[in-house]
């Protein structure tokens, strides 16, 4: 099996080679020089002949490719000229990284950045279905991903992904849910980060000076400006910033030793699916499982914990305890 990406490399070149229409014998002097000349990779005539043999004989690349050689036309040849290693069937796992990645494409064709690319798309989709389709006796899909719905905000991706790219600030019109009327803002854009099908800005505002997120689906307009000085912010990490938070949310930035004791049915859940990457299990057996989270205390931190209803309780700290309970009291007054 080869060791490193350069083999893969070599075998592509040496595969257009084989399957050429216009030549049909390829000697080592040619190979060599064709895999130089392309991929800009010096190998010795060893390391082709290793190649091949890899080619034709490798049970883990499973090519079998049907590399044959002419001592009168001292080259190598494909003796099945339909023959190419691009057209061998995917094993399950390249088809199933395969199908994920057409998922998670096909969510944002619409956005005009990506959409030079959506014919392309569309033909990796069409061949993931073509295939599901082969595969299954009965041809109905048996793999079925998750869609994210479009969502308001999206519109503004193009102009803040290219704004982001090449440090330019944005004028927008921003209404918060609870505001009275929308008011005007510079930003200089900073992260893009989507959240639960839903998309945010995180940027420096320029009228006061602080780092602020801002919800795509809030923006009532958008407009690049280039008439003012983007604004950099050299201490903000986009990996080190969110490392303690669930979600988007960052008004608190005190980090707590949350601790949660979950029902056993409910904690298999927890077990195979983190709550967030600090979890640690601190006990794990029939009446119950409990996990330590160090992580801020935000609006989506609640949420989460409110989405399992009575199959999780708070045991500390005493503060995230009592918000927890003046939700479920104020859920219990809308009954």
């Amino acid at each position: 099996m080869p060791q490193n990406k350069q083999a893969y490399v070599r075998m592509r070149v040496i595969d257009d080679c084989l399957r050429s229409k216009i030549r049909k014998y390829w000697s080592k002097t040619d190979l060599i020089e064709k895999i130089s000349n392309t991929k800009d990779i010096k190998i010795s005539e060893r390391t082709l002949d290793y190649d091949i043999y890899l080619m034709r004989n490798c049970s883990q690349l499973n090519y079998n490719a049907p590399i044959g050689y002419s001592k009168k036309e001292n080259g190598y040849f494909y003796s099945d000229s339909n023959f190419s290693i691009a057209n061998l069937p995917l094993n399950e796992i390249e088809f199933n990284a395969l199908a994920t990645a057409a998922a998670t494409l096909n969510q944002f064709k619409h956005i005009s950045v990506f959409r030079e690319f959506a014919s392309t798309v569309d033909k990796v989709i069409n061949l993931v279905q073509h295939i599901e389709y082969q595969r299954s006796e009965t041809g109905l899909k048996f793999m079925d991903f998750e869609e994210a719905p479009y969502s308001v905000g999206n519109e503004h991706l193009d102009i803040l992904i290219d704004a982001t790219r090449h440090k330019y600030p944005v004028r927008l019109i921003y209404k918060k849910f609870d505001a009275a009327r929308p008011k005007p803002r510079t930003v200089s854009p900073y992260l893009l980060k989507e959240y639960r099908n839903r998309w945010y800005l995180v940027g420096l505002q320029h009228e006061t000076g602080s780092l602020r997120k801002f919800a795509l689906d809030r923006i009532c307009s958008l407009e690049p400006t280039r008439d003012t000085v983007f604004m950099d912010n050299y201490g903000f990490n986009p990996q080190l910033h969110f490392k303690n938070a669930i979600g988007i949310s960052l008004e608190e930035e005190t980090v707590e030793d949350v601790t949660l004791s979950f029902t056993p049915h409910d904690g298999n859940y927890i077990k195979t699916q983190y709550l967030h990457s600090s979890q640690e299990i601190l006990i794990d057996d029939k009446t119950e499982l409990r996990v330590r989270l160090k992580v801020v205390i935000n609006y989506e931190l609640i949420s989460t914990i409110l989405s399992f209803g009575m199959a999780v309780k708070v045991i500390e700290p005493a503060v995230l305890k009592q918000k927890v309970i003046d939700n479920l009291k104020s859920c219990l007054q809308l009954y």
